[in-house]
């Protein structure tokens, strides 16, 4: 026997360490974006991948209203609704195919491959990023712009895309404190026969264009199968793991300060939902300028009612997101929780009241039409804050209450006035659940965990 062996049998092993360097992709073949890899055969990002999925398990077709010929890439997605008919034609013509899954690490070889493909298309591509760099300088120059107000097409981090992003809309915070929209998406105010339904309707439905939540374009199906999905996930992870319930808020804080580790992980939480949380203010801003006459307001009305109803508007337009059976819950960008982990600051029977009112909601299976009309007259209650205008925004919230009923005689004839009742009712009960949010968010605004990792929040307050 040698008699070094006994030595380095009894010998803990030192633990290995290597620098690992992410490996980089080529951007997504369909859209533009930074890839994460090869989904369903071609290189793709994870919405242009989540996308794909959810077709697969689409019943009926997508449809394009614009010959089918809509531009699908990155700075389009960001500023418009990408059309769901022409991406999908773009994800089968890049090549994505159900057969195209793949499992399983990659080897080195294609490890290899990858990296080298990247430096490939760097390589051949830097000069045209210098050249979109200067144009960039150029613009900015020319608008007075500050340099980080713009998204330079050059940056290889794989959460550029979305840092930009943020960053944009983090301006627009900076500059209106809650109007985050971007001018050039509104439409026109004036119409041509103010107080004829059609016009006022024809308005409401631009706004609700505006608005690009996850399950939009899903059926009751395809969201079923998402939260289903997400309730296995979820209950697979607390048989491995025990469930993880938040702390309360200050024993959290106490525990962080002593420590800085993040033992229920709330700050990852939020720190993940900054964007998601943006994109939902941004959407609210858009629609908000399509209501009729709601751009003529003061802008301090303007600001006080978009503050004051921001909870019933996502409550009530993410109702079908939302499930009491399943406890989950799916996320204004599409991200699937339970009921249990979706916010610290909530307990469990808060949440499931609040589904409780969802279902209902979903009970009533609001047509289009009638959904932005109530989302519009959501914003428009003169009584929940103080108004310069309050007679103003009162006429506006007839407009469209008429314009409500106007829409549910042309489809429900002498069953009207149950259907208007019924909807009526949503605004009762949205002003309980309302209020015990309000009081709910005067707690997370204190929070110092909330008020560092998402500042962006507290513009509601």
């Amino acid at each position: 026997m040698n008699p070094g062996q006994g030595k380095r049998k009894g010998r803990k092993r030192e633990k290995y360490t290597t620098e690992h360097v992410p490996l980089e992709f080529p951007s997504c073949l369909v859209c533009g974006k930074d890839s994460t890899g090869i989904h369903f055969g071609v290189y793709s990002c994870e919405a242009c991948k989540t996308f794909f999925r959810r077709s697969l398990l689409r019943q009926t077709p997508y449809k394009c209203d614009k010959n089918d010929n809509c531009p699908i890439d990155a700075g389009i997605q960001k500023g418009a609704k990408s059309c769901p008919a022409c991406r999908l034609q773009k994800c089968v013509d890049c090549g994505m195919s159900k057969e195209g899954v793949r499992q399983g690490r990659y080897t080195m070889t294609q490890r290899t491959n990858v990296i080298l493909e990247v430096q490939k298309l760097r390589e051949s591509g830097s000069a045209l990023l210098r050249e979109t760099a200067q144009n960039d300088e150029q613009l900015l120059s020319e608008q007075s712009r500050t340099p980080t107000e713009i998204s330079s097409s050059g940056s290889s981090s794989n959460s550029s895309i979305q840092d930009k992003e943020i960053l944009d809309l983090s301006k627009d915070i900076q500059r209106t404190s809650i109007m985050l929209g971007d001018e050039e998406s509104a439409v026109s105010c004036d119409l041509s026969s103010p107080d004829n339904p059609s016009d006022v309707l024809r308005s409401i439905m631009t706004a609700y264009g505006y608005l690009e939540h996850f399950t939009k374009f899903l059926t009751d199906r395809e969201i079923r199968d998402l939260l289903e999905d997400g309730k296995s996930k979820y209950v697979d992870k607390t048989n491995l793991f025990g469930k993880l319930d938040y702390l309360p808020k200050e024993q959290y804080n106490d525990f962080y300060e002593k420590t800085q580790i993040d033992v229920d992980g709330r700050k990852k939480l939020l720190s993940e939902g900054k964007y998601e949380f943006m994109k939902m203010a941004n959407d609210l801003v858009k629609f908000s300028k399509n209501i009729p006459f709601f751009c003529d307001l003061d802008i301090e009305d303007q600001k006080a009612l978009l503050k004051g109803s921001h909870f019933e508007f996502f409550t009530i337009l993410q109702h079908r997101s939302m499930d009491l059976d399943t406890e989950m819950c799916i996320s204004y960008t599409g991200k699937v929780l339970s009921l249990d982990e979706a916010c610290p600051y909530t307990d469990k029977e808060t949440m499931l009241r609040w589904a409780e009112f969802s279902r209902d909601v979903c009970k009533l299976c609001l047509s289009p039409e009638e959904l932005a009309l109530v989302l519009g007259i959501c914003i428009t209650f003169r009584d929940r804050c103080e108004l310069n205008q309050p007679d103003i925004v009162e006429s506006i919230q007839k407009r469209l209450l008429d314009t409500l009923e106007y829409t549910i005689q042309n489809a429900y004839h002498f069953e009207k006035g149950r259907r208007l009742a019924k909807i009526m009712d949503i605004f009762v009960r949205l002003r309980v659940i309302g209020d015990e949010y309000l009081k709910l968010y005067k707690v997370m605004c204190n929070d110092p965990c909330m008020q560092e990792n998402l500042p962006e929040f507290l513009i509601f307050s």
